[in-house]
């Protein structure tokens, strides 16, 4: 059997391939997020309570992305002391604000569930309103408008409105839970890259 010659530096070469190209799919993952969170955020309105709440659903969303280009720009600077050292406090500095942006979740839609629901109160009594008003003067509406119909409206507004705030209550702690969950699993995730990027290699 003929002798297959093997070239020296070969698996040095391809480490040093691999690790070049990490570099470039980590940096078009990094451009990619960064342009689609910038089109979120337009217009800015950080002062907007759903503005706040959509924007960190969408981060959190896309947050996989963020933390697979950090990672592959990791990897391909091992041999790069300095900028990994740099990457790897941007990862624990991003995992710690992403963690701690959970907070902000919680508070931001406890606050627009209970802006929402008083909302709908406030909607529910001027329309009970009204149709006390038809009660209570039965002349000055159209001639269908019997008491019992007043009635089955008066019953069928309540339904209503009860299925709205249910509906509002299960939609919010879903979106809360869904966004907290990914924001605090993203913000553990790069923590554990930068300790990784600052440690490997001492």
């Amino acid at each position: 059997m003929a002798n297959i010659p093997v070239r020296k530096g070969g698996s040095q070469a391809l480490y040093s391939s691999g690790q070049s190209l990490s570099i470039i799919v980590g940096l078009a993952c990094l451009t990619g997020f960064l342009v689609d969170v910038a089109i979120l955020a337009v217009p800015l309105d950080p002062l907007d309570l759903q503005w706040r709440i959509s924007l960190l659903q969408q981060v959190g969303d896309r947050g996989i992305v963020l933390l697979f280009g950090l990672s592959l720009l990791t990897y391909g600077l091992l041999n790069n002391r300095s900028w990994r050292k740099q990457l790897a406090l941007l990862c624990l500095l991003l995992g710690v604000g992403f963690s701690l942006s959970g907070i902000l979740v919680v508070r931001d839609t406890l606050k627009f569930q209970t802006m929402t629901l008083t909302t709908i109160t406030h909607q529910q009594a001027q329309v009970r309103t009204q149709i006390e008003t038809a009660r209570a003067n039965p002349a000055a509406v159209s001639p269908d408008l019997t008491p019992e119909a007043l009635q089955q409206a008066a019953q069928l507004l309540d339904e209503r409105v009860n299925m709205a705030k249910q509906n509002t209550r299960t939609g919010m702690l879903k979106v809360g839970a869904g966004s907290i969950g990914n924001l605090v699993v993203l913000g553990i995730a790069l923590i554990a890259v930068g300790r990784f990027g600052s440690q490997v290699g001492r």
